[in-house]
């Protein structure tokens, strides 16, 4: 069962972030990295995971503080864009379609929102040795595309 975070962890999120290029390239992962204390400091220690993770998830882990050996899973997620309901034609076509018992709304991913990062904080897993997750979710870029008109003598 999931405890909360134990108190000789203090722990620092503040700028961690879904890395751009990864989420851009629609990489998730699971990074796994350990803090482990010594007499000149701390030492972070990467166990796995996606090379497009780990720099934001190491930076963040070396704002940790600790007085024994940490592993921390930081679990990045994406998930899919809200979908939002968009009336099909003018009022005059939704008529007709409604005749013939046709949708008269279509569903879209609404793409305004699709930059939205949440973390949650880091909850404990296991106490001996100490592991601990934190999770990352973005939502998957929409693909927007342009149209523009060339005009030609």
């Amino acid at each position: 069962m999931a405890q909360d975070t134990p108190t000789e962890v203090k722990y620092n999120l503040k700028g961690l972030t879904y890395p751009r290029v990864a989420h851009l390239a629609r990489v998730p992962g699971v990074v796994q990295l350990q803090l482990i204390p010594n007499e000149a400091g701390q030492e972070v220690k990467l166990v796995s995971g996606p090379a497009l993770l780990v720099l934001e998830a190491s930076e963040n882990l070396a704002k940790w503080r600790t007085n024994r050996p940490v592993t921390v899973n930081y679990i990045f997620r994406l998930t899919d864009p809200a979908m939002v309901r968009v009336p099909k034609g003018n009022a005059f076509d939704r008529l007709w379609l409604r005749m013939f018992h046709l949708a008269t709304y279509t569903e879209r991913p609404d793409c305004e929102s699709s930059t939205k990062i949440s973390t949650s904080g880091p909850r404990a897993v296991q106490q001996s040795p100490m592991i601990m997750e934190v999770e990352i979710m973005a939502t998957v870029p929409c693909v927007q595309t342009e149209t523009s008109l060339v005009a030609s003598r």
